[in-house]
């Protein structure tokens, strides 16, 4: 009897789990291996790009340093011990160590390194996803793109990607500067709680970027107002790709990482092997010391080596936003502070990514900030924001 009913009750388990998972693989189907990719990888992370096809970026064989520990150095940052908020009578490189986790801090004053720490299994030029700090990069590349004829500001997507003509018919009024503003309209969620069905992981774990475009609507008129989303900077990665002819991790190399002398490769995720369009959105693996690079190009007017990487007037539009783009322009972001009761934006700007990386200027002193690894929800540009005003004073 007991024999009899245990088949009973095994057989009614298999139906129950095959009635229960049914529509999770009609799901996964309609997804295509997108929602399976999300869930076996889970979140993203810091190292999620070894799961992708890549694009390698490379450095010079040799290179010029232009991070230099000076021999009267300054250990401001070392030793000063701070308290109130969330310090508890620590030095920085303390206060990192206890709430960073696995992660990198580097800060640059004069081209002088005043400190450069590593957490857990970080070390020196140890490669990182950058996030959303790549949507400057690509704001770089898009102002060089400029710069040299490829394409104007005020082009339409539709220039680029012809195949959107065919799309959503608020493409053709779409610009390269509602991409780099983030004034698109599309009706696009930024999700990061993670849902291996949302938008955001076809975007990121999903196959051929540029087929995923025709499925997209808009939810306002393009230029209308602001609404960040990766979606914007994933249309402009396609966009100068194509204006340039040449991927972008090899236009990247050519114009960027070569000419500054970064100390080491990056590298860039793609879409698919087959397809191969760069994650220009977030996709991009760099370090501290050259990421602190890009923050200098930007301090000196886009000048490197007495060369001019980027024009100054690129430089000048990314870093002084308005309010009334709620302080973001080109990829970067100004700082907003409160002078007798109005919101001011501030000369100080940064870029930031998904888990906390940050890329932080303050041009007024020649200060760099940059911080890498994972810690979701922190907002480490407030506390380099602190730090500027201590040493204003």
């Amino acid at each position: 009897m007991s024999e009899v009913f245990n088949r009973k009750l095994i057989r009614w388990i298999g139906i129950t789990l095959v009635v229960m998972f049914i529509p999770i693989f009609i799901l996964m189907g309609l997804t295509g291996c997108t929602a399976f990719k999300s869930i076996k990888f889970g979140s993203p992370s810091t190292d999620t790009y070894r799961n992708f096809a890549v694009d390698t970026i490379f450095a010079n064989d040799t290179i010029k340093n232009v991070l230099i520990t000076s021999a009267i150095h300054d250990s401001y940052f070392e030793e000063s011990k701070f308290s109130g908020g969330s310090f508890n009578s620590e030095t920085i490189g303390e206060y990192f160590s206890r709430v960073r986790g696995d992660g990198a801090l580097l800060i640059v004053r004069n081209d002088t390194i005043l400190l450069e720490q590593y957490y857990g299994n970080f070390s020196k030029l140890s490669p990182s996803n950058i996030f959303s700090i790549s949507k400057a990069v690509t704001a770089l590349l898009c102002g060089i793109a400029i710069d040299e004829g490829y394409m104007s500001i005020s082009d339409t997507i539709t220039k680029f990607i012809p195949e959107l003509d065919n799309a959503d018919p608020l493409f053709r009024e779409l610009t390269i500067e509602h991409l780099l503003d983030m004034r698109t309209g599309l009706d696009f969620q930024e999700s990061y709680g993670w849902n291996p069905f949302s938008k955001m992981a076809k975007l990121y774990y999903g196959k051929n970027v540029v087929d995923q475009f025709n499925s997209l609507h808009f939810k306002s008129k393009p230029g209308t107002e602001h609404y960040y989303n990766s979606m914007a900077t994933a249309l402009l990665g396609v966009a100068i790709e194509r204006a340039v002819g040449t991927p972008y991790a090899h236009y990247l190399q050519e114009k960027v990482w070569q000419p500054l002398d970064m100390e080491t490769d990056a590298f860039i995720s793609l879409d698919d092997n087959k397809h191969r369009q760069a994650k220009a959105y977030g996709g991009l693996v760099s370090n501290v010391r050259d990421l602190a690079k890009i923050g200098r190009l930007y301090i000196t007017g886009g000048v490197y080596d007495n060369k001019q990487i980027v024009s100054k007037e690129w430089v000048d539009r990314s870093t002084h936003s308005s309010l009334d783009n709620e302080a973001y322009s080109l990829g970067w972001n100004n700082i907003i502070t409160r002078i007798d009761g109005k919101d001011i934006v501030t000369p100080r700007f940064f870029a930031i990514g998904l888990f906390g990386q940050v890329l932080f200027c303050d041009p007024t002193q020649n200060l760099i900030f940059v911080t890498l690894g994972e810690k979701k929800g922190s907002e480490y540009h407030l506390l380099f924001d602190d730090f500027c005003n201590l040493l204003s004073k």
